[in-house]
């Protein structure tokens, strides 16, 4: 595990911690934690925005091959993590925005995350990306793509480091 980040609610950007606590709503302290939460534009196809729905982006998890690559399509040098809002940046797992959903991502203290899939980049990333490093916010989108990373939510509360192990456990009976 590389690092670990919590966006409080009046907050203007992520702020590193020394662990991450999870419990049923996701990381306790984190703007987007809950059991549930008001579906938006990505559930427009099932609900009407605003209907209360369980809460599956709980999490946002990212690998540093995975920033490093879109730092190479933005032109810039480094993408540290917490910079696009993840919660979670693994190192090892170059390959984890295409894992797929409803793997099981296992740490060392025992905490579990079900993985929801594909994390849409969006220009509100890009607006944290270029308050920090100048580049372009619409160009993150196409930059990011494939590799903006995952959502994920509590399928075991418990607590996470950086530097804990990381096992992905693929779905099965599928």
């Amino acid at each position: 595990m590389a690092a670990v980040h919590i966006w409080p609610s009046g907050a203007d950007v992520p702020e590193a911690v020394e662990e991450l606590q999870l419990d049923w709503g996701g990381a306790i302290g984190d703007r987007h934690h809950g059991v549930t939460m008001s579906s938006d534009v990505r559930q427009k196809e099932v609900f009407a925005r605003g209907t209360e729905i369980r809460n599956h982006r709980q999490l946002s998890i990212v690998d540093l091959a995975e920033l490093a690559a879109i730092a190479r399509g933005l032109g810039i040098e480094h993408l540290a993590p917490g910079t696009i809002a993840d919660n979670i940046c693994t190192e090892g797992l170059t390959d984890l925005t295409s894992l797929a959903p409803l793997s099981r991502l296992v740490f060392a203290s025992g905490a579990v995350l079900m993985t929801g899939g594909f994390n849409t980049p969006c220009t509100i990333a890009g607006r944290m990306v270029a308050a920090r490093y100048g580049s372009a916010p619409e160009h993150f989108p196409k930059a990011a793509w494939d590799l903006r990373g995952i959502t994920g939510w509590v399928e075991r509360p418990g607590a996470i480091r950086p530097g804990d192990s990381v096992r992905v456990v693929p779905p099965t009976g599928m």
